[in-house]
């Protein structure tokens, strides 16, 4: 048996208005849409002469990173040269950080199997500045786009602490959610915002040295993740097995075919030729910097996790959904916010805070099904914050409909029909209710008159259910629902059916 010991790099690009070094627009959709080298400079493209200037806003959002991912923030800082050749590189090397570090020492708790924690020590956390892209044509060329180059780009390096394929997909899945909480990066791993790169070795259960190192370069999807470690895990365990050594290098992932394929020898750090960059001045970051950083930062995931169960008393699958849709879990605060108000309405004596609970769950499923479905009919993505969905319904008629059904003034079908009336028309749940004639049938004389013309229509379900098969019962309520168009209140229905079929 060997042991699987895996570090991470990860790469983000962070958001901001400008590049890194100079006053390039830093927007995603002048990055992805511009036409190839439009979004470029004479500082971002290295020309002899120009100077770089330090982006501040690139440098508040890592410290920012770094706060929520319990790291030191370094209270004296530089940048450095990382000397190679590459075609995408226009300076002919790259300005990034090596031995002083803005963040270090941190670490990420991750949660497996909804019970299991793990925490994922952080080594460092440095600022640098993203490359070019290389587009390939169909006739064999290779072309470069510089668009991309001089853009904020963050390295996260993990600890060896992940010993599964399970274990740093999570990671990934948990700082993406994190980056997107604290508005620093998009994090899209689709659109290359967001890249990984694979360290990982095996070794001999009980064996003290780890194994011979391979990284796995560029990966740019959970999924990759997952598979390429999971694929590496078996071809090092079947080389091992043989007897042979692990070479180390650098290895690619063939998506396609779901290998990993060798690509170069592993280069070390020496090979860079790190030197202090001589263009840019050292930083200083002072406790007050990090104190009014501090101050900025929103509600991170796991805080929010346990304030949803501790208020709300939702189960974790309703807390993971909020928790990963920001956009839905705003507009659901906003909306017991309004039931609240109902709840503390001085003539509703018959609300405690047992059946509040109960409205709220109510609440929560109707928002996760039902509204939900609404959206994906028109594929609309669930958004970052709740204005799309309040456009729709807003929270107060929400909140409404949720009474509405609780206080069993309409049935599930008939609630079904007005949140969709509401969701077309961003009406009023009562208006609609009244306009179509959907209010609940609650008179005994008039659901009674139902239930015996549906018994009168099926002689056979009365005789099997007096015969003791208890199915035929369900099937007469349902036929009273259908001939009441939904509108019979189910628990008279079923009270009065008792009766008559006595």
């Amino acid at each position: 048996m060997y042991k699987t010991t895996i570090g991470l790099e990860i790469h983000f690009e962070a958001k901001t208005k400008t590049k890194m070094f100079c006053s390039c627009p830093n927007e995603a959709s002048n990055i992805l849409d511009d036409k190839p080298n439009t979004n470029i400079c004479p500082i971002c493209m290295g020309h002899p002469g120009t100077l770089p200037v330090i982006n501040e806003e690139a440098i508040n959002k890592i410290i920012m990173i770094g706060l929520a991912l319990h790291c030191q923030i370094a209270s004296e800082s530089k940048f450095d040269r990382k000397n190679y050749f590459y075609p995408d590189l226009p300076k002919g090397y790259q300005i990034s950080q090596y031995d002083l570090p803005l963040c270090s020492n941190g670490f990420l708790e991750i949660k497996l199997n909804n019970t299991q924690k793990k925490k994922i020590g952080i080594t460092r956390i440095h600022m640098e500045e993203d490359t070019g892209k290389l587009l390939h044509t169909a006739d064999g060329a290779t072309l470069v786009d510089f668009n991309r180059a001089g853009v904020p780009l963050i390295e996260l390096v993990t600890e060896p602490d992940i010993n599964s394929a399970e274990e740093a997909k999570k990671f990934c899945q948990d700082l993406q959610l994190i980056l997107k909480y604290l508005d620093v990066s998009n994090a899209d791993m689709e659109k290359g915002q967001m890249r990984c790169e694979v360290n990982i070795s095996l070794n001999k259960e009980g064996d003290k040295n780890l194994g011979t190192k391979v990284e796995i370069k560029n990966l740019n999807s959970f999924k990759s993740v997952e598979r390429s470690i999971e694929y590496e895990i078996k071809r090092q365990s079947q080389i091992l097995d043989k007897g042979e050594p692990i070479v180390q290098e650098t290895r690619g992932w063939y998506d396609d075919k779901q290998i990993t394929f060798s690509q170069r020898n592993k280069e070390n750090a020496y090979e860079y030729r790190y030197f202090p960059e001589p263009d840019l001045p050292p930083l200083h970051i002072t406790i007050e910097k990090i104190k009014t950083i501090e101050g900025q930062m929103p509600e991170l995931p796991d805080h929010k996790a346990k304030r949803f169960k501790e208020e709300y008393n939702l189960d974790d699958q309703e807390i993971e959904f909020y928790i990963k849709n920001r956009g839905f879990a705003e507009y659901f605060e906003k909306t017991i916010s309004e039931l609240v108000c109902w709840k503390n309405d001085t003539s509703r004596e018959d609300v405690n805070e047992k059946n509040f609970q109960d409205l709220v769950k109510l609440c929560s499923n109707y928002m996760i099904t039902d509204f939900q479905s609404l959206l994906k009919t028109e594929n609309i993505t669930i958004p970052e914050d709740s204005k799309i969905l309040e456009e729709k319904i807003t929270p107060e008629n929400f909140a409404e409909l949720i009474c509405l059904i609780y206080s069993g003034s309409i049935s599930s079908k008939i609630a079904k029909i007005v949140l969709a009336q509401m969701y077309q028309t961003n009406g009023d749940p009562s208006q609609i209710i009244e306009e179509k004639g959907l209010a609940q049938i609650t008179e005994n004389a008039e659901i009674e008159k139902i239930i015996e013309d549906v018994l009168i229509k099926n002689k056979k379900a009365v005789e099997d259910y007096k015969k003791g098969k208890e199915n035929s019962f369900s099937f007469l309520i349902g036929q009273i629902m259908a001939a009441s168009h939904g509108k019979a209140n189910p628990q008279k229905t079923a009270d009065l059916l008792k009766e008559k079929l006595k």
